[in-house]
């Protein structure tokens, strides 16, 4: 006799009328692995794959110059932040952010560079606290991921400083 049958041969239960258990079973599972932590390797997955996305998008802002560069690539940080969005990353997700506006508030090469160079100075310390615990999760931060994030804003400082 198996688990379905003991169910269906339960007192007061239709022959017709299939049990429930299933979809307790199904939900019960759900909420377990939902509540479980994210592993690292997953967090730099998402990382990886937000920052090539960015970098196409940071393409696609290659034919502007000026205020409209800055706006472009302060797009694409924007759209970084919110791709990578989980809570256990926030700081990450902040310093986008503020290099985002702070790209939308500059009107000159010079502070265009400085929003995204203070983004990477704070993504470059929490770097190096990944690398002294051997590569593990930094709370709040991330993960080894954050070398691929770096990438984008490197690249957003090269296009800043060839087109600006």
């Amino acid at each position: 006799m198996t688990i379905a049958h003991i169910f269906e041969a339960a007192p007061g239960r239709s022959p017709t009328r299939p049990g429930r258990w299933p979809l307790v079973a199904m939900l019960a599972l759900v909420m377990l692995v939902g509540s479980l932590p994210m592993r690292p390797a997953m967090a730099s997955a998402i990382f990886d794959a937000a920052s090539t996305v960015a970098v196409g998008e940071l393409g696609a802002c290659r034919s502007k110059q000026g205020k409209d560069l800055y706006n472009c690539v302060a797009d694409v940080l924007d759209h970084l932040a919110s791709s990578i969005g989980a809570p256990r990353r926030l700081e990450t997700q902040e310093a986008l952010q503020t290099a985002a506006a702070g790209l939308r508030a500059a009107t000159t090469k010079a502070q265009a560079v400085s929003a995204i160079a203070r983004c990477q100075a704070a993504i470059s310390g929490a770097l190096k606290k990944v690398r002294a615990i051997g590569g593990g999760y930094v709370p709040s931060w991330g993960d080894s991921g954050l070398t691929s994030i770096s990438g984008v804003l490197s690249r957003a400082i090269q296009l800043i400083q060839s087109k600006g």
